[in-house]
């Protein structure tokens, strides 16, 4: 099986088209349609159905290349580390991070610095566990988590076994995110039993609690709203006598200027490390540099004055 072909398949699979897939790949149509009908004659069936606008994948054929995924994955890795190419390295960043606004802030700096350049920049908004696999196959460069002090340990095993490595950034505190007209919003510092009168807002950890991104929960709360994304818990937020709990951070591009932190009451010191993760055999680019340069930056300039950046 060529692998050239599986990548042929897999260009067309996502533009839909042969011709796209051709000129996206530098490759006559004739070229690329005659050696995706050789795989299907190999395999014994049809990757994609023909029409007159385009083509779709049939199911069989999706079948097929997801299960291709890890390989095309693996082989685009070994093409990063191997066949070095400067431009490249400077145009191209993958990242994954549990739900920051520090690193949206980041991003709109690295956008606007590389604006008059053609680049390929991948954020992906993600829970702990799939950051960590995205970077543990491939899928990023770097992922943005935080390590809790109750799983400190296992977590690092984790890495380990996975054959990743972290850098800490920084250190914070628990913080209440609310709206500025909220009940509690003049209060300098928030008691946990003050907050069981007001939604909590969560985030969907897909059936796992293992790693939850929030500092800590509220036994017994009868009011929690589930989310996945950080656009829809602002909205919430703002609009809302909903609150969450994280680092403090308020991103200024956020589109959501009237949402306050203020500063929990933590009697029993809880803290979470925030820091990175990349593949240990992975040499980090030097546009992974820049950003993590930026995003420590970032996090100078938003987190509350009870954090610490290291």
């Amino acid at each position: 099986m060529d692998l050239n072909k599986i990548l042929y398949a897999v260009e067309v699979s996502k533009t839909g088209s042969f011709s796209k897939a051709a000129s996206k790949l530098y490759i006559s149509q004739p070229a690329i349609s005659q050696a995706i009908a050789d795989l299907e004659n190999e395999l014994g069936f049809e990757i994609f159905i023909r029409t007159n606008s385009g083509c779709q994948t049939t199911p069989k054929g999706l079948e097929f290349l997801l299960k291709c995924n890890k390989l095309v994955n693996s082989y685009s890795a070994l093409k990063r580390e191997y066949i070095h190419n400067p431009k490249e390295d400077e145009l191209s960043l993958r990242v994954s991070s549990q739900h920051y606004n520090f690193i949206v802030s980041s991003f709109i700096k690295l956008i606007n610095k590389y604006k008059e350049d053609n680049f390929k920049f991948f954020l992906k908004e993600s829970t702990s566990l799939e950051a960590i696999e995205h970077v543990e196959k491939d899928y990023s460069d770097l992922a943005f988590i935080y390590v809790n002090s109750s799983y400190e340990k296992a977590i690092f095993s984790l890495f380990k076994d996975k054959k990743l490595t972290y850098r800490s950034l920084a250190n914070v505190n628990p913080h209440i995110f609310l709206r500025d007209t909220h009940p509690l919003a003049a209060e300098d510092m928030i008691k946990s039993e003050s907050l069981y009168n007001y939604p909590m807002i969560i985030y969907e950890q897909n059936e796992t609690t293992i790693l939850p991104e929030e500092f800590t929960n509220l036994p017994d709360h009868k009011q929690i709203i589930y989310t996945k994304d950080k656009g829809t818990t602002l909205s919430l937020i703002a609009n809302s006598n909903a609150f969450n709990i994280g680092t403090g951070c308020i991103d200024p591009y956020s589109g959501f200027p009237n949402i306050k932190s203020i500063k929990l009451y933590n009697p029993e010191k809880l803290s979470m490390d925030i820091g990175y993760i990349y593949k240990s055999s992975n040499k980090l680019s030097p546009l992974s540099k820049e950003f993590i340069k930026l995003t420590k930056i970032e996090l100078i300039n938003c987190l509350p004055e009870d954090s610490s950046v290291n």
